[in-house]
């Protein structure tokens, strides 16, 4: 991947990342090859914001210590939320690292970083990972958020949010926005316009050039309320009653989603994983949920694979080296007919000749 300088929000240029660092080839690929393989969705060279190259948990520091909330008995594994917590020469090993790897997007969790250190740490975190070059993908709802409450609507969040946006924003400190972790667990009890509420109200107080996405559990991908509810706003009134027409409601305001899976099955049964991908990869791209038209691109919405193997490699039962060689595959994924192809991958990656992705 070749490197390149970028223009950031208020026309800052992005700073040349580190030099890529070399890797051993990939794994022979798991047998019977019944599934997708062949790349054909990355750009051809340097870092591009719609493309999301991320490893948000895989990436192991050598000699990193046990830090609130890491694994105890697999303490080399850094976690991207919770890189706030780590001595400096961690954080630094591990963007040299991380850059080195090919990867542009680095998740950075506003809630982990409340919890555990505090919001002056997390900013000078993320001018460290700006500094060489990296997105900064900022996610802000999770348990960890103070005073935080499940299945609370915008008017909710809206008065603890604003202040950390407006600082973020005030100092150039967002690429990229998801707006809450496992969006279907967090608003369990309170899908459709309440989880809609918190989509639209971060989408309006971002820049139109700042991507957004939803994370989600259980292949959700969407929220509604069974028996349908009715989404107004300044774009249009859409009747939400199924996927289809979540995703419609979501034009104005969605870059695309971070699709998680069963991570057994992604490690172990890849075509029916990449099924269960292709069912919203699909619909995506042959019009059945419309177009983003955030930033007015009027394109399909993105789909990541994002999470494969974050559990495992987490729990240690993964290795880093199958955890790319899972994520290789799963970036494949072509949907059936249309064309669609993924828009990128958060855990981790790379070319079966050890690439860069």
């Amino acid at each position: 991947m070749k490197s390149s300088s970028l223009i950031l929000l208020g026309g800052k240029t992005k700073p040349t990342p580190p030099p890529l660092v070399p890797r051993a080839p990939l794994g022979p690929l798991p047998q019977p090859v019944n599934y997708d393989h062949v790349l054909t969705s990355a750009p051809l060279s340097g870092p591009d914001l719609y493309f999301y190259r991320g490893q948000f948990c895989g990436l192991r520091v050598k000699g990193a210590p046990v830090v609130a909330g890491s694994n105890a008995s697999n303490p080399e594994c850094v976690m991207a939320a919770l890189l706030d917590n780590y001595p400096d020469w961690v954080v630094e090993e591990f963007l040299r690292l991380y850059c080195g790897y090919g990867y542009t997007h680095l998740q950075r969790s506003l809630s982990h970083a409340l919890y555990y250190v505090g919001f002056e740490r997390f900013k000078a975190v993320s001018r460290k990972a700006q500094g060489v070059g990296l997105f900064l993908d900022v996610w802000f709802i999770a348990n960890e958020f103070p005073g935080f409450q499940f299945n609370q609507d915008a008017s909710f969040w809206k008065p603890l949010l604003d202040p950390y946006i407006d600082a973020l924003l005030g100092e150039w400190l967002i690429d990229q926005v998801c707006p809450c972790w496992q969006m279907d667990q967090i608003m369990n009890d309170a899908p459709g316009n309440a989880t809609i509420s918190i989509i639209a109200y971060v989408a309006d107080r971002m820049p139109q050039s700042v991507p957004i996405y939803t994370h989600w559990i259980r292949d959700a991908m969407a929220w509604w309320k069974t028996g349908g509810e009715t989404w107004n706003d300044a774009y249009q009134s859409t009747f939400v009653h199924d996927r289809f027409s979540w995703w419609t409601a979501m034009q104005p305001y969605l870059t695309g989603g971070h699709y998680q899976g069963d991570t057994h099955m992604a490690r172990t049964d890849p075509a029916t994983y990449q099924g269960h991908i292709r069912d919203t990869l699909n619909p995506f791209n042959d019009g059945r949920m419309g177009l983003s038209q955030r930033n007015g691109r009027n394109a399909p919405f993105a789909i990541t694979n994002f999470e494969c193997s974050a559990q495992d490699q987490f729990d240690g039962t993964c290795g880093e080296d199958e955890g790319d060689l899972v994520g290789f595959i799963h970036t494949c994924t072509i949907s059936d007919g249309s064309g669609g192809v993924m828009a990128g991958y958060g855990n981790g990656a790379r070319m079966p000749d050890g690439k860069a992705l």
